[in-house]
């Protein structure tokens, strides 16, 4: 899965409410019963990862299946699985030599007990320096000892922004790379802005945008919603994080991040190494005479090591032993590092306790309950030492989520590369770019049949849509709860108008059932293109098949519906009798709508001919297609004509098709071509 995603936890802790609005007239409300949620008891495999060294720490290779025994909650397990995972070369970037069993072909769990490894840069606690210094051994960690299987995350602490994930965990190295370069934030200077959606700190809640108000029932309309483009959105989870010059009020806001973000690392299987760059807390703070904060650290640390996210803190100020680090990993079951200067070293360490290890499978009666489960891991050779996860938390239901646990299950469902709180339900979505200014040209439209993702519709559903830049930046997104069982309508295209800059763009939108925590994904790339000086340029088609009363939902975020932009004010030759062709197209549809956006700039009385082709993706054969001008409409303010059009499809294959429609210009000879591309079936 492609993510543009920058990405940080996530998303909007403002209600901006979608504005329904049919270009129809208005449809009749009906109810429909919802489907309470039940979990039965399943069977399920539970993968545990195991380390096993000697006498002197070093890793030892050669173990089987027969060689290991494995207690869940004192119950003797039966290993019916079993995974070896060897750096064979720890000093170069290879591929991991992986010997395993074959697992059930339904189970994608294997895939995801690879490493995986958070850098954590704690810019409240450091200096410029240290931050420098941070980046340069996680680069460094990234270059040298950080293999193709393993998954990488860049989270960070400031007192301005709390905490903040740069890159959710992923495959894509590059973009790791990409996102620990761009945290620039000096600490102590309060910075000017930020590209990131952050959590726990006042001044990111004060940037952010709250809103949203209830209109007529089964209605809504919104409030002040717009968001700079370059603000974060605050998630708070502090009740009173205080003065952010407030050094134990700052403390505090800390280790309650912490803390809720170990939680919610719970439910991702395997463990997860936090490499923690940090000058650490103040040493008369943590052993203070009240011991308020020592108690609480402890707690963090825990709750680390109850998650298997073991902490391997690197001291980035000064060369002196820090005792609030050293006790942070000694407690979450990592390793300390006392000065920073040494990061070469201190990679090839981390390395080395970390790339050989074991991977045991057994089934369980898996049951909703949220319980913890105690593991318990012996080898049968003497002279092994054994570091194996302490234990797992049964699944629990969506409600009881925490805030934070449930917005990292949104990260992980919009924008994990490979989800693991639930394998997503997909919906289509495309964009179109539709205007030579930046002023509203972008709309992205997607399909949402209901009874295909039934399972992501409640009685509340969140619906949210985040568009990214080339830099992982999130530059446009909306949030908003809908109940979808008073439409009547079995199908609803959803659309959002943006105003972006030139540039590449990634587009995501996604339902989330606020009651189960299932939901569906809706994904989309689009390029907005520079504006021309002179001559014609054609816009992707609005493409329509013929279906009756189609239902169109808007999510809004102007002050008033009445201000807004809706699709027929940019398509206005909309016929209500055809629907968005977005997903998929029937075999049997003989004809097609295309509703064409021309800019004609610097041509006098332009004379512009209309031609269009089929291509079968599967062989690149070529289909003519006749064509007929319907209507067409001129936009003056933006140097446009609309253009309505009427394929006619000949009978066509299942399979994919691109759909090219080229403009040219009789007097200036100039052309201008575009593609949509759609699926027959």
């Amino acid at each position: 899965m492609k993510t543009k995603i920058f990405l940080l936890i996530l998303l909007l802790a403002f209600a901006i409410q979608p504005n329904i609005h049919g270009l129809d007239s208005e449809s009749p409300q009906a109810k429909k019963d919802q489907k309470a949620l039940q979990h039965e008891v399943t069977v399920t495999l539970k993968l545990v990862q195991v380390f096993v060294t000697d006498k002197k720490r070093n890793p030892i290779t050669d173990l089987t299946k027969d060689d290991f025994i494995l207690y869940d909650n004192g119950k003797l397990q039966t290993i019916t699985d079993f995974e070896k995972h060897i750096l064979t070369e720890p000093k170069k970037k290879i591929e991991e030599k992986l010997e395993e069993t074959k697992l059930p072909p339904s189970q994608r769990i294997p895939a995801r007990m690879n490493r995986k490894f958070i850098f954590f840069l704690d810019i409240d606690r450091n200096d410029a320096a240290g931050v420098g210094n941070s980046r340069k051994a996680a680069l460094h960690f990234l270059d040298t000892q950080v293999q193709p299987a393993d998954e990488v995350g860049v989270f960070s602490y400031s007192r301005y922004y709390g905490l903040t994930i740069h890159e959710y965990l992923t495959l894509d190295h590059k973009k790791a790379k990409e996102a620990i370069n761009r945290i620039k934030e000096i600490p102590g200077i309060r910075p000017r802005s930020s590209t990131e959606i952050t959590l726990g700190s006042e001044m990111a809640k004060a940037e952010g945008a709250i809103g949203g108000i209830k209109g007529k029932e089964g209605q809504s309309t919104s409030s002040k919603s717009e968001i700079p483009s370059s603000s974060p959105i605050n998630f708070r989870f502090v009740e009173n994080p205080g003065d952010p010059d407030n050094i134990e009020a700052r403390t505090s806001n800390y280790i309650q991040s912490i803390k809720e973000l170990s939680k919610a690392l719970r439910y991702i299987p395997g463990y997860k190494n936090i490499i923690l760059f940090s000058g650490g807390i103040p040493r008369p703070l943590l052993f203070s005479p009240s011991q308020k904060f020592r108690e609480d650290y402890e707690e963090m640390a825990q709750e680390l090591a109850t998650s298997s996210s073991p902490v391997y803190t690197v001291n980035t100020i000064g060369i002196k032993r820090d005792q609030s680090l050293e006790l942070l990993s000694r407690l979450s079951g990592g390793k300390y590092f006392h000065n920073i200067e040494n990061y070469k070293q201190i990679s090839e360490q981390i390395q080395n306790i970390t790339s050989n290890y074991y991977v045991l499978g057994y089934y369980i009666n898996e049951t909703w309950d949220g319980k913890y489960h105690k593991i318990k891991i012996k080898v049968n050779r003497k002279g092994c030492e054994v570091n194996a996860q302490q234990g797992y938390f049964n699944p629990k239901n969506f409600a009881e989520f925490t805030d934070i646990e449930k917005q990292l299950h949104l990260i992980d469902l919009a924008l994990g590369d490979n989800p693991y709180f639930q394998e997503p339900l997909n919906f289509p979505l495309i964009a179109l770019p539709c205007s030579p200014q930046k002023k509203s040209n972008l709309v992205l439209l997607s399909e949402i049949q209901l009874d295909k993702i039934e399972e992501a519709l409640g009685g509340k559903t969140e619906l949210v849509t985040i568009i990214f830049d080339k830099e992982n930046s999130i530059v446009s997104s909306s949030r908003g709860e809908i109940n979808f069982s008073l439409i009547p309508q079995k199908t609803i295209n959803h659309y959002t108008i943006f105003s972006l800059s030139p540039g590449q763009y990634e587009c995501r939108v996604i339902l989330r059932n606020l009651e189960t925590g299932k939901g569906a994904v809706a994904s989309t790339s689009v390029e907005i293109a520079e504006p021309i000086d002179s001559r014609l340029r054609l816009y992707p088609p609005l493409l329509l098949k013929p279906e009756k009363e189609p239902y169109y939902l808007k999510t809004t975020k102007a002050k008033k519906v009445s201000e807004t932009l809706s699709l027929i004010d940019i398509y206005p030759l909309l016929p209500k009798e055809h629907s968005p062709l977005v997903g998929e197209l029937d075999q049997k549809t003989s004809k097609l709508l295309a509703i064409i956006r021309c800019s004609v700039v610097d041509i006098k009385k332009p004379e512009i001919d209309i031609s269009a082709h089929l291509i079968r993706n599967l062989t690149g054969e070529k289909i003519q297609l006749s064509s007929n001008l319907l209507s067409t409409e001129s936009k003056k303010d933006e140097d446009t004509d609309i253009l309505l059009i009427e394929l006619q499809l000949p009978e066509l294959k299942a399979g994919r098709y691109s759909l090219e429609i080229v403009a040219a210009e009789a007097t200036t000879k100039s052309k201008s071509q575009v593609t949509r591309t759609f699926i027959v079936r």
